[in-house]
């Protein structure tokens, strides 16, 4: 009696079954499910699903949706069904499981050409992207603690997400699965390493109530498993056999080739054992006569050659250019702010920098190009056989290539930048001598212009040394008689639209020039040694407008004001802001001081002794520009910040590059998890706001809410914006009462 009611249950069950539509949601996660370029499912569990839908005359109607989502909706009952689901105990909670296993999926970290990240150990310290709420990270989160090891993760939406922020040197490392990673890692120019995973059981899952679906799916994949012929073979060949053929040789294939190789490289050693032994007495010989030959003309630390060696090679050129009347160009180059280095880090990491920027520097010149180190931080570049002066361009953009990446040295890194002199033979000089000091006047001129920069001598260029002169007196009689004028920029709170505080921007309205920003005098004044007394002018002024506002019933919130790798590298900028504070009566939570990423990193243990002093006073600090240097997660938790600032550059294209948005998330996420408040700058759009405050940013400022304006004009923007606020809240009263 009962199997036939069994019996009875099943054929009524199946017309049911076989009328029913299916929800299914779908997420990205290629090449077994995803949404395909033209919006269409695709990929094996899309393909394997559609041919057990049309054996039991299903009809699937797909939703796709965020990882983490599918798995609430499912949970929820939104959706019937989710391909691709590791199996685990948590899970098998939460929504149903088939019997039949469908794939098994190993998992591994990824990371770029030029990093290497052996074990599980060297994760310690270093940025790991995972997708949130999956196995892997589970799998590999369980794994580290058991050993100890400590990352940073960044839990974002998707594979390519991981990957995406491994490409741009986000994060250090990425972990995915291995269907994913070998077909996307050379699209990304990434590479697998040794550290793997165990294995997930992929399943389909089910919501709550939907057996009878699992139980159809189990039924055909069984019988699928056991035809090697049917479609479930079909479609692993299909989608995954290509990525693994190299796995399917034969096992003597393999030993034979490995045996090949053994005999082959041992011939090739005993060949080169009597060749090397044949060889040994003269190259000896030959050996010490290069060596003798090579200290008598090449720089001892950086084993370009000298001053002797260069002016010998640029004489020979002279001699060839005037045969053949082609140009000659010769480039001076000036490391900046070197000094800082030696001064800090001490000569030995200064030596180890040169050494670094030297072989960088010889790998980007043309071979029949000469670089000699001249002396201290000075390099020299000899390009001979030129048609045009245009030609130099290409050298000048190769050498800026050379100082792209950070220099690092133990556990320093450093952002060093060139500038530039240039001069051509016959126009500026036509011998050795005249050439190389016309190039060395040209390089203080593209110093002038900012650092990072080049110039071709002209011979006004004496005209330029007095203008800097002059332009440094003004300057120096600005600060004296107070020529000078602080802009106030507020910054608002995306939670609730009030202001939080401003940003103080220096503005010179030079009696000729007319008005002129910071990035117009700011290097000309650090040059000069104006930039200390020109800070504390800037740091009085607004301490004493802050107290002013607070007086008159204002409540403007914080200062910030920026602060200068001069004043930081400067012992003396603590007792300047004890004396600031005290004399204008602003309390030390108003006043919060911003210090460019660059300018910590570039004074790692000095940098922050000043600023874990400064912390006590009760002084906020901020990181400002965030992004654009290079610096070292572990570091940065060590440093007493409240702040981090996002650079504007990153904002400028948010809501339009992907890459630009992947930043600023992870910048936004990185506050988050070391509990600090991030702010945005250069906001000009409704959708830059818009983006920002769905990622979770704290403050924003920018054009959007108000430029930067005199004390009187914030003032005032600060008493209507209070106002407003005002009345809000006496409007919201009365209509509650």
């Amino acid at each position: 009696m009962v199997v036939r009611l069994c019996v009875l249950l099943c054929v009524l069950v199946q017309p049911v079954l076989a009328a029913q539509t299916i929800n299914v949601g779908i997420y990205q996660n290629e090449p077994k499910l995803f949404v395909n370029a033209q919006g269409r499912p695709d990929g094996f569990f899309v393909d394997l699903l559609g041919s057990i839908a049309k054996e039991e005359g299903w009809t699937l109607n797909y939703f796709p949706c965020e990882w983490h989502t599918c798995l609430d909706r499912l949970e929820q009952g939104k959706i019937d069904l989710l391909p691709d689901v590791a199996y685990s105990d948590k899970r098998a909670h939460r929504f149903l499981f088939g019997r039949e296993v469908v794939l098994s999926s190993w998992s591994v970290v990824y990371v770029r050409k030029d990093t290497s990240i052996p074990s599980l150990k060297e994760l310690d310290g270093k940025s790991l992207a995972v997708v949130k709420d999956s196995i892997q990270f589970e799998a590999i989160k369980e794994k580290l603690q058991r050993l100890g090891v400590s990352p940073v993760f960044h839990e974002v939406n998707s594979f390519k997400d991981v990957f995406r922020l491994v490409k741009i040197g986000w994060v250090d490392a990425g972990l995915v699965n291995t269907y994913f990673g070998r077909r996307y890692a050379p699209d990304y120019d990434l590479k697998k390493t040794s550290i793997l995973v165990r294995p997930a059981l992929l399943n389909f899952a089910a919501a709550p109530g939907r057996q009878v679906i699992l139980e159809g799916i189990d039924r055909h994949l069984a019988a699928y498993k056991k035809d090697k012929q049917s479609v479930y073979y079909q479609l692993i060949d299909h989608w995954f056999s290509p990525l693994d053929s190299t796995q399917h040789l034969p096992v003597w294939v393999k030993w034979a080739l490995i045996i090949g190789m053994v005999v082959a490289l041992a011939l090739a050693g005993i060949a080169l054992l009597f060749h090397f032994l044949i060889q040994r007495k003269t190259s000896e010989l030959n050996d010490k006569a290069r060596h003798l030959e090579h200290l008598a003309n090449h720089d001892p630390l950086t084993s370009l050659p000298n001053r002797k060696l260069f002016f010998d090679r640029l004489r020979q050129s002279l001699k060839r250019a005037e045969r053949e009347e082609t140009l000659i160009a010769v480039l001076y180059l000036d490391l900046d702010q070197f000094k800082q280095i030696n001064d800090s880090f001490g000569h030995a990491i200064g030596d180890e920098v040169l050494k670094e920027i030297a072989q960088r520097l010889k790998k980007v010149i043309r071979d029949e190009d000469t670089i000699a180190r001249l002396g201290g931080d000075e390099f020299a570049v000899v390009m001979e056989s030129l048609k045009e002066a245009e030609g130099t361009m290409h050298c000048v953009q190769r050498l800026n290539a050379a100082f792209k990446e950070p220099v690092i040295v133990g556990e320093a890194q450093f952002v060093l930048s060139a500038s530039i002199g240039i001069s051509l033979y016959p126009q500026n000089g036509t011998d050795a001598h005249t050439l190389l000091r016309n190039a060395d006047t040209a390089m203080f001129k593209a110093k002038e212009a900012g650092r990072g920069t080049f110039q071709f001598y002209v011979e006004e260029m004496t005209r330029y040394a007095v203008e800097r002169a002059r332009m440094e007196a003004d300057l120096r009689e600005a600060v004296e008689q107070g020529k000078l004028e602080l802009h106030y920029q507020p910054q608002i709170c995306l939670r609730d639209g009030h202001v939080v505080g401003f940003e103080s921007l220096l503005r010179w309205h030079h009696p000729e020039l007319g008005g002129l920003a910071p990035d117009q005098f700011i290097a000309l004044a650090e040059d000069s040694g104006l930039i200390l007394p020109l800070g504390e002018w800037v740091l009085r002024t607004a301490c004493r407008q802050m107290s002013q506002w607070h007086s008159e019933g204002k409540t403007p919130g914080v200062v910030a004001v920026n602060i200068s790798a001069c004043q930081l590298g400067d012992y003396s900028l603590l007792d300047v802001v004890r004396t600031v504070l005290r004399e204008t009566g602003c309390r030390p939570e108003w006043l919060e001081l911003e210090l460019t990423e660059s300018s910590v990193m570039a004074r790692t243990q000095q940098a922050v002794s000043v600023m874990n002093e400064l912390r006590e006073l009760g002084v906020q600090l901020a990181v400002d520009d965030f992004g654009t240097g290079y610096s070292s997660l572990a570091y940065l938790r060590q440093l007493p910040i409240a702040k981090l600032k996002i650079d504007s550059s990153f904002i400028k294209d948010v809501s339009q590059n992907e890459d630009d948005a992947a930043i600023v998330r992870a910048v936004i996420a990185l506050g988050k998890t070391l509990n600090l408040q991030v702010i945005a700058e250069g906001v000009e759009t409704q959708e830059q706001e818009e983006l920002l405050r769905a990622e979770g940013c704290d403050v924003v400022q920018g054009y959007y809410y108000g430029r930067a304006m005199p004390a009187a004009e914030a003032g005032e923007f600060l008493r209507q914006e209070q106002y407003h606020s005002t009345k809000a809240v006496v409007s919201e009263s009365e209509g509650l009462s």
